[in-house]
């Protein structure tokens, strides 16, 4: 069974005055069905890589080769951040046990435990390399280019804690993904001949889940990577069909387009009913803001366009965020992610017959609990004018993962043609990473932190 994709909360059948008309649709549609024809003849030449990711056997057996060498191992350290930390960790989230880190090798089935270190933190960063023995641990450093402050100042600590622990066999628990041919963890990996896995130069980061960021720690946490890349196979053909009606990316990009430019709903709130989902709320996040966030249009003029994403998680978020959702501004849309089939049943006991706030609960399940809370949620925000899209993961598996990256992959690149706008680059980080470089002292960028104080 594949993904769906239920619009009907976010039209105005549904929500008067406050969904998107068909009159208001079909135009978008139009410009998104150009879109599209545009999207096809910029992959036959190659010049969207990441839709054919899935077909990528090479690297895909790359991969695996090398998640070989480390059965047994106890831990995987993954040193990257944004695009190269997020995919992995929404991966593991939906495909590991909740407890993953906290089971038994035996209990594991031998895979290791996973941690990301996506961050400086300093209190994090001590504890990761304290708890993870280095004889033990497989280090997986990502960067592109190796510039990437935050990852580097990782590799660093990598580096000498290996070789002071490790000797001459500091190397081989390191695996780098990194470019193929440039930047400065390639010359690096080349100097000192460390084991690497390529990137390729034309997928950035925030796309590049179902590269070897992604695919390299799937094998060695032993989920169905054969799947997920099948998954995500399947959803790009629906979301290349040229008839818009059945093309769940061009209706889900027109309507959260519209939605934000004729009804000023700049907010998009992903709302996922299902702990092992709300990873893919994180990884969303970084997709569709630095890839809709815009100062400037393909014609260069100033528009400083992008909505706004944010996460939630249900049933929780309904005690903390659903009042304002409900009767604040109607700057909103949901994208709600439900699951039919959960991997677990879990039986209410049939206790105390006389109080009544327990006694209707007896005997049902917290599977139909769940479901209740999510159709109850996204019902009372209809009945207020508030519109939502429905994403339902017949299960949480590898093929549903695979499909709901290329969903949203897809719909970022259809909603940048419609906002005008370049989705696959981020001048806007790059100020940040110079002004960073130049408060820690990089040769070249001391001009960038005058008159700034740390």
């Amino acid at each position: 069974m594949s993904l769906t994709v239920n619009f009907g909360y976010a039209l105005s059948k549904k929500l008067a005055g406050h969904g998107i008309s068909n009159e208001m649709l079909k135009p978008a549609l139009e410009r998104t069905a150009k879109a599209l024809d545009h999207i096809r003849t910029e992959r036959g030449a190659n010049k969207l890589p990441y839709l054919d990711l899935p077909e990528d056997g090479k690297t895909k057996a790359a991969c695996k080769e090398l998640a070989d060498k480390y059965d047994g191992y106890e831990n995987f350290l993954l040193s990257g951040i944004g695009g190269s930390s997020l995919g992995p960790l929404a991966i593991f989230n939906a495909l590991g046990h909740p407890l993953h880190n906290m089971l038994s090798g035996a209990k594991r089935k031998n895979h290791p435990r996973f941690f990301a270190l996506d961050n400086v933190d300093p209190v994090q960063v001590d504890a990761l390399f304290n708890f993870c023995k280095p004889e033990k641990t497989v280090y997986n450093i990502i960067s592109k280019s190796g510039a990437t402050a935050e990852t580097a100042s990782a590799s660093l600590i990598i580096f000498d804690l290996l070789k002071k622990r490790m000797g001459n066999d500091w190397k081989k628990n390191i695996v780098c993904t990194t470019d193929p041919t440039s930047g400065d963890l390639r010359k690096l990996c080349n100097d000192e001949k460390l084991q690497t896995l390529p990137l390729h130069s034309g997928v950035g980061g925030r796309f590049s889940v179902l590269t070897p960021v992604g695919l390299f720690p799937s094998y060695c946490l032993g989920f169905d990577v054969d799947a997920m890349l099948a998954g995500a196979a399947e959803m790009r053909e629906r979301c290349l069909d040229s008839d818009v009606q059945k093309n769940p990316a061009a209706q889900m990009a027109a309507l959260l387009y519209l939605f934000d430019s004729t009804q000023h709903k700049k907010m998009h709130v992903m709302m996922a009913y299902a702990n092992g989902l709300y990873g893919m709320a994180d990884w969303f996040r970084q997709l569709w803001a630095e890839s809709l966030g815009k100062e400037l249009d393909n014609e260069g003029r100033v528009v400083n366009v992008g909505p706004t994403p944010l996460k939630a998680l249900g049933a929780t978020d309904q005690h903390s965020q659903v009042q304002l959702y409900i009767e604040g501004p109607y700057d909103k849309v949901f994208l709600f992610l439900e699951c039919k089939k959960f991997g677990k049943r879990v039986k209410l006991p049939e206790l105390y017959d006389n109080v009544s706030s327990l006694n209707y609960l007896g005997g049902q399940t917290m599977n139909k609990l769940i479901a209740a809370e999510f159709a109850a949620t996204r019902e009372a925000l209809a009945q207020r004018g508030r519109p939502s899209i429905t994403i339902t993961f017949p299960e949480i598996d590898a093929h549903a993962v695979g499909e709901f990256f290329m969903l949203w992959e897809m719909t970022t690149s259809l909603a940048g043609a419609l906002y005008r706008i370049n989705p696959y680059d981020q001048p806007g980080v790059e100020l940040g990473k110079q002004l960073t470089y130049g408060l820690m002292g990089r040769a070249g960028f001391e001009d960038k932190a005058k008159g700034i104080k740390v």
